[in-house]
């Protein structure tokens, strides 16, 4: 059927199966503009001045920043605020949101995302968070029966500035704003004062979400007019200070009915059965894209065990480590994949143009880059196989 010239340890080392069939739901975010991609033109100066669906309390700079974090994926923006800190050690607010969806009372949520903090080595800072029916706002009246919490599950991200932070907590059902905020104190290490001065903290924010763990738990009908709604408050500054410290709230009402806001529930979608075949970099020359023998034994072998009456399609996809340049990269990645590929096509399992070749090049590591043995394993073609049931 197809030559059998195996050579088991090559095989054994290099196939990674992950074949099944189940169902899955698609992670719900609660939160609008999580990302901070969205960018708020204010009415006061006809001019970019925030992000949409995010608000601020304090006399603060709102900055967006565009750089990539080592291998985290960070879109277009990140968001970065500046405030300055002058020895109050209780929950201070930094930005909040409108949440467009009732919670439902009694179930868990999940607050998560990165930050990245710069400050005087000689101030703590912890993050913290909020829900509530207002926007909180110390001291205020209506801002009494909120409680603050501090986030201290934080985990540095690997090749980056930024921690990943989560916080659960089970809803009342009267939530409205999420407010994020953090505590700043000394460092009592010292056993004196050694801050005598305004000190500025710059804050840099992305890929916050507020998730349900219920999986079936999904938005509420109402999300996309309250999303038009929340990105339509277009005033910043004193207006926008002013409206939430007097009250907590912004004027945006919603005028539909009130069961509109209610979570919805969550079809499953079925998964497809694969298989993946992973060859490593052993099996192609250095920095080359021709298959060796022992590539095409690994190959010869599995196709020749596998059920082929089942094979829908085959993806085929090309990956680096971070070493050289992102042209070359890309370029290698794609040469490899594209060399498997045509070896695939020669064997006649399916329609030639059902395989088709993707190209990452350093852009999903599966491992770190930092060590000879985890850029090996960067360095791949994995071949995805998708099956249809009989």
């Amino acid at each position: 059927m197809y030559p059998i010239k195996a050579r088991y340890k090559y095989y054994c080392l290099l196939f990674l199966c992950c074949f099944g069939s189940s169902v899955s739901f698609a992670q719900t975010n609660l939160l609008l503009n999580g990302g901070f991609e969205d960018i708020n033109t204010c009415t006061e100066y006809n001019s970019e001045c925030g992000v949409e669906g995010w608000f601020y309390l304090r006399d603060v700079k709102a900055q967006m920043y565009s750089q990539e974090e080592g291998t985290l994926n960070l879109g277009t923006n990140s968001y970065a605020i500046f405030y300055d800190w002058i020895d109050y050690t209780g929950f201070a607010p930094i930005i909040g949101t409108i949440l467009p969806c009732n919670l439902k009372k009694g179930n868990k949520y999940t607050f998560s995302g990165l930050l990245s903090a710069k400050l005087n080595p000689k101030l703590v800072f912890v993050p913290g968070v909020v829900t509530g029916e207002y926007y909180y706002v110390p001291n205020r009246p209506f801002a009494k029966p909120m409680q603050p919490d501090s986030i201290l599950q934080l985990t540095p991200v690997p090749d980056s500035r930024f921690y990943a932070f989560e916080y659960s907590f089970i809803a009342t059902g009267n939530e409205t704003y999420l407010t994020f905020g953090a505590y700043v104190k000394e460092d009592a290490i010292t056993g004196k004062r050694i801050v005598n001065k305004k000190e500025t903290i710059e804050l840099v924010m992305d890929n916050f979400s507020l998730t349900p763990a219920d999986p079936t738990e999904g938005v509420c009908d109402a999300f996309t007019q309250q999303k038009r709604a929340i990105y339509n408050y277009n005033f910043r500054h004193k207006m926008l200070d002013n409206t939430l410290y007097a009250k907590g709230k912004l004027p945006i009402v919603f005028t539909g009915d009130a069961g509109e806001l209610q979570a919805t529930t969550i079809t499953p979608v079925k998964e497809p059965l694969t298989d993946t075949l992973r060859l490593g970099d052993v099996l192609f020359d250095f920095n080359k894209a021709d298959l060796k023998a022992e590539a095409e034994n690994v190959l010869s072998a599995f196709f020749s065990k596998t059920e082929l009456e089942n094979i829908d399609s085959i993806m085929v996809q090309g990956h680096t480590d971070s070493v050289g340049t992102a042209e070359r990269n890309n370029e290698l990645s794609l040469q490899r994949s594209n060399s498997v590929a045509q070896w695939l096509r020669k064997l006649n399992i399916i329609v030639p143009d059902k395989i088709t070749t993707q190209a990452f090049g350093k852009s999903r590591p599966v491992a770190t880059n930092t060590t000879a043995a985890g850029r090996a394993a960067n360095r791949r073609v994995e071949i995805i196989i998708f099956r249809r049931e009989l």
